[in-house]
Parts: C-alpha cells; structure tokens; sequence
C-alpha cells in the first residue's frame, strides 16, 4: 500500500513537471532586436517605452537622407472630421518637427532633409478586425501594382496608420502589450517595400512621437531590411 502511495506521488510530481514544461513563456521583445514578421523575414518593434532619437546611434550606413513619406489611412474611422488635422499631421511626419533638439539628432542620425515629398492616400473599404503584418504586405503591393500608391525609390517609406477599429499583429505579437508600432519590408515584383504600421493611439502627442520615432528608425536601418 506504502510503495502504491509514492508511485501515485511521484505520477504526480511527474506530471506537474511537465506541465509547467508546457506552459507558453512570455514574451520578450526588444526595439533594438529584429523579430520575426509573418513570412519569416525581420521586423523591428517600437516599444512603449519610447527613448529619444539619439538612443538609435550615429548615422548608419545605408541612411536614407531625404526620406520620402507614402502614408496609408487605413479604415473608416479616418473619415471622422476630428481627425482631419491629426491626418495631415502624421502624413508630415519629418516637416512637423519643431523642437531644435529633434531636429538635431535627425541631422546626426543621417536625416539631411525634412521636406521631402509626402503623398497620402486613404483605404476606408478594409472592415475592423485583425490586421496581420501580411494583411499590410498585401495591401502595400496590391495598391502599387494598380497605380494607387506610386512605385518606391531608394528613398520610399510606407507608413500604414490604423484606424481604432483594426487590431495590428505582428507573427505572435500583439499591438497594445508587445509594441506599439513597427517598421519591415518585403520584395514584390522586382521592388523592395519598406514600410511601418503604426496603430491607432487615442493621445494625438503620443501618436505623433511613436509614428515619427518609427519613421526614423526605418529609415536610419534600410540596409538591414532587405531579404
């Protein structure tokens, strides 16, 4: 009876074990390293805790000088007449900057040229839901191939602003608890597409800042990009 009693404790133990084995470990994601998107190449996160654009480093080699800013307003909330100023805000995202220490270490990250050209355009038909990372490839190479968006240069950035009603994902990430925005790129059609989703933050400053901090950070990183 005795050994039949610790055979039951040692299944037991056993089995705690390897459900604890089992249990999914968070998460740990860093704005300084690459993870995975959804078709198995490199991401970028910006986390919550945005730090101030000198944290990215002298300039880098391959740093866009004149970056040029394609923005996509993705959803129908975007239509909201509230939100008119704030969309011609974040569709200039580098010719807004006021702040002279801003304006500073853009020059030092290798940034030369604040007023580039911007184009803006506005998807209102995509319905509320989840919005994975490849919904953005798709759209992005979807919107380019018909003429929509005009095609990159070595100089091209996508920027994908969300609407409240779309929950971005990134692989098993979550906008909200892993990031609050993000830059990648992919190839399409002979095109190398660089481009940043950037969720909807209801704090018009704070949205402003995450959107213009990932905007830098992609363009201060093609090089690393490319798959």
């Amino acid at each position: 009876m005795l050994f039949k009693f610790k055979s039951i404790l040692l299944i037991a133990a056993a089995l705690a074990v390897a459900a604890h084995a089992q249990q999914p470990k968070p998460l740990i994601v860093s704005d300084s390293q690459p993870v995975r998107n959804d078709d198995s190449g490199q991401a970028f996160i910006i986390n919550g805790d945005l730090k101030p654009l000198v944290t990215l480093g002298s300039a880098r080699k391959g740093a866009i000088s004149e970056p040029q800013q394609y923005s996509i307003f993705v959803g129908s909330g975007w239509s909201d007449p509230k939100l008119r100023d704030r969309e011609t805000t974040l569709g200039s995202l580098l010719a807004n900057v006021r702040d002279e220490s801003t304006i500073e270490a853009l020059h030092a990250l290798g940034i030369k040229n604040q007023f580039g050209p911007t184009i803006n355009a506005e998807r209102a038909d995509i319905e509320a839901g989840v919005f994975r990372d490849l919904d953005a490839q798709r759209l992005l190479a979807t919107m380019i191939d018909s003429g929509a968006l005009t095609r990159p240069n070595g100089k091209t950035v996508y920027v994908i602003f969300l609407d409240s009603t779309l929950q971005s994902t990134l692989g098993m990430l979550t906008a909200g608890k892993h990031y609050v925005a993000y830059h990648s790129a992919f190839n399409s059609s002979g095109m190398n597409i660089r481009y940043v989703v950037v969720p909807f933050e209801s704090d018009a400053p704070r949205g402003y800042d995450i959107a213009l901090r990932a905007f830098v950070a992609v363009a201060t990183r093609p090089a690393q990009l490319a798959k």
